[in-house]
């Protein structure tokens, strides 16, 4: 909202989601500039819908049809994550939006007047030394968190949608993070420039630690979104395999802050007795039954139970199958993600 304020009434923006891949730019500035011309042409507000290639309940869908001329679909309705599949004329919503200032700043007015009055108090109350202009915390009590789509575009007339047929990805959860890996080969994606705009943010250690923590803190099974993705690590090509007493680990994926192994337990095999300083770990179990030691208590672990692991507090895992190893996927987040973040108090193997 300040943003459209601080241009001219007549300007066309371009609105763009954080957590998106668009890999043909040449083919997307193309559809760009012919929004921003239809935009400033009809002062209607465009969308890119994007073709679906399969259903998906994660994803927002638009209904569309193509109006009398056929240059464009006229949008009828917007579906925020359905719970079922939906007929041909339904496309995946990009989020990305283009209008013209004065578009957007109308209908903010007429949904939400509170919080335009703020903001245009905002921009007015700026010195010139201030380059961006912006609302304080107390500004904001009261106010409804909502998105545009619900705010705006559910309720908008004159609404036209373009087909999109540049590739378009939403990296707005795990198995679109690893798909995304794999599409560009032996390095990990780095994920100090993906974030989302609905949920945890993967950007920082805290957000990333909030994310799994909840995971454990709910429940003691992994719901069947993150199993999607946990199951697909064990297909996910090694950056680098570690041969261990017990067995072996592999990485398979990096980011700023966090990192992820998986780890094979031999039968009648355990991990040293260790903690941490500067890291939180996280262990989902795969395959196989074992034991988690953590402080001074041990528990039976199974096929896809989670265990919470805080830095600074000890722990081991065993496996005390005499035919089964013991398969973990392993989270490690936190400033210091190498081994040399080991402090080992037993090990088996002797090794110190």
């Amino acid at each position: 909202m300040i943003a459209a304020l601080l241009c001219d009434k007549d300007e066309t923006m371009l609105i763009l989601p954080s957590d998106h891949f668009i890999g043909d730019l040449n083919n997307f500035y193309a559809f760009c500039s012919k929004s921003t011309q239809m935009a400033s042409e009809t002062n209607s507000i465009v969308t890119f819908g994007v073709k679906p290639n399969e259903f998906n309940p994660g994803y927002g869908y638009i209904n569309a049809v193509y109006g009398q001329q056929e240059k464009y679909h006229i949008v009828r309705s917007f579906t925020e994550k359905p719970e079922h599949g939906l007929s041909n004329d339904h496309y995946w919503n990009s989020g990305i939006f283009v209008f013209k200032a004065k578009r957007y700043i109308d209908e903010m007015r007429e949904s939400i007047p509170n919080l335009c009055n703020l903001c245009c108090a905002s921009v007015q109350h700026s010195t010139p030394q201030e380059r961006f202009p912006y609302l304080k915390q107390q500004d904001f009590v009261g106010t409804e968190g909502v998105s545009i789509d619900y705010l705006i575009m559910e309720k908008a007339e004159n609404v036209a949608m373009m087909e999109a047929n540049f590739d378009w990805m939403d990296v707005g959860t795990w198995n679109s993070v690893l798909e995304l890996s794999r599409r560009f080969g032996k390095e990990p994606v780095s994920f100090q420039h993906v974030t989302r705009k609905k949920g945890p943010v993967l950007t920082t250690e805290s957000n990333t630690k909030n994310l799994l923590s909840r995971v454990c803190k709910q429940q003691s099974v992994l719901n069947k979104s993150l199993m999607s993705f946990i199951n697909k690590v064990k297909e996910a090509k090694a950056i680098r395999k570690e041969i261990k007493p017990w067995w072996f680990c592999s990485v398979v994926l990096m980011g700023e802050n966090f990192l992820i192994k998986y780890l094979f337990i031999n039968p009648l095999s355990c991990t040293s007795k260790q903690f941490h300083h500067y890291r939180d770990e996280y262990h989902i179990v795969l395959s196989g039954a074992g034991y988690v030691n953590l402080g001074n208590k041990t528990r039976v672990i199974a096929t896809n139970h989670v265990v919470e692991i805080p830095r600074k507090v000890s722990h081991r895992i065993e496996n005390r199958s005499a035919n089964f190893p013991l398969g973990i996927v392993e989270f490690r987040v936190g400033e210091l993600l190498s081994d040399n973040d080991i402090v080992k108090l037993d090990d088996v193997y002797g090794r110190f």
